[in-house]
């Protein structure tokens, strides 16, 4: 990881489908709505009916065509209505009634982590709150034009794909269900790393995304660097 640099990383998040949908949405929204709205719809991105990639395009689609007096109710009749949010809804709207008014600093996404956590009353190191802060720096990044480095203090997300990497890379003496469940120990050992990589732990997460849609799903639509593929499929291709 620090043979290919946080440079390089930055330039691959932009080629993510979450990005791209995240940039749509600035162009057409601005700033401050486009921040509010990913920050809502981040943190009721789990239990999908579909990939997160269209779930994040069905998105930007439906608050691009429309802009509403009152933001919250709009958040709340897209929950309603998108088709991939379909279980669990009134859950996922209990849940945007508690942050849907806050509006988030994406300068300062150290105070921002905080913030969601208290009002969730949440675990920071929660898989949607950890995974908001990346996407709220997607908006500082598409809304701006700079590129930026994200937080050090801030932990991976740990997902299936991040536990199952972990596992067959031999990081922890787990298989994935049982890497899954010791989230603390997972995002100790990413955090360490990112440590010695200079590469801050949530852009980690999208090399480790990206290349476990190669890798483990056989999606070769993203350039992760050939270095890093071959040197996963050596361990996670058996």
């Amino acid at each position: 990881m620090r043979k290919i640099g946080l440079k390089a990383i930055l330039d691959l998040e932009k080629e993510d489908p979450q990005y791209k949908s995240v940039c749509r949405l600035c162009s057409n929204r601005g700033e401050l709505d486009t921040a509010r709205l990913v920050m809502m719809n981040a943190l009721i991105s789990y239990r999908l009916t579909g990939k997160g990639e269209e779930h994040w395009h069905y998105f930007a689609d439906f608050f691009s065509r429309r802009k509403g007096n009152n933001i919250c109710e709009e958040f709340i009749q897209y929950i309603k209505t998108s088709p991939y949010l379909a279980i669990g809804r009134d859950i996922r709207i209990k849940r945007i009634r508690k942050v849907c008014n806050y509006d988030p600093d994406i300068i300062d996404l150290s105070r921002t982590w905080r913030d969601l956590a208290r009002l969730l009353g949440s675990d920071g190191e929660a898989k949607t709150v950890v995974f908001t802060v990346k996407m709220l720096n997607y908006v500082y990044m598409c809304c701006r034009g700079v590129d930026r480095a994200l937080p050090n203090d801030i932990p991976i997300p740990v997902d299936y794909r991040v536990a199952r990497l972990t596992a067959c890379l031999g990081l922890i003496k787990a298989d994935p269900e049982g890497a899954l469940r010791r989230r603390e120990e997972v995002q100790r050992i990413w955090s360490e790393i990112a440590e010695r990589s200079g590469v801050p732990p949530l852009h980690i997460d999208t090399l480790l995304w990206l290349a476990g849609r190669v890798v483990l799903y056989g999606d070769r639509s993203y350039a992760v660097p050939k270095e890093f593929l071959d040197f996963i499929k050596r361990f996670c291709n058996r």
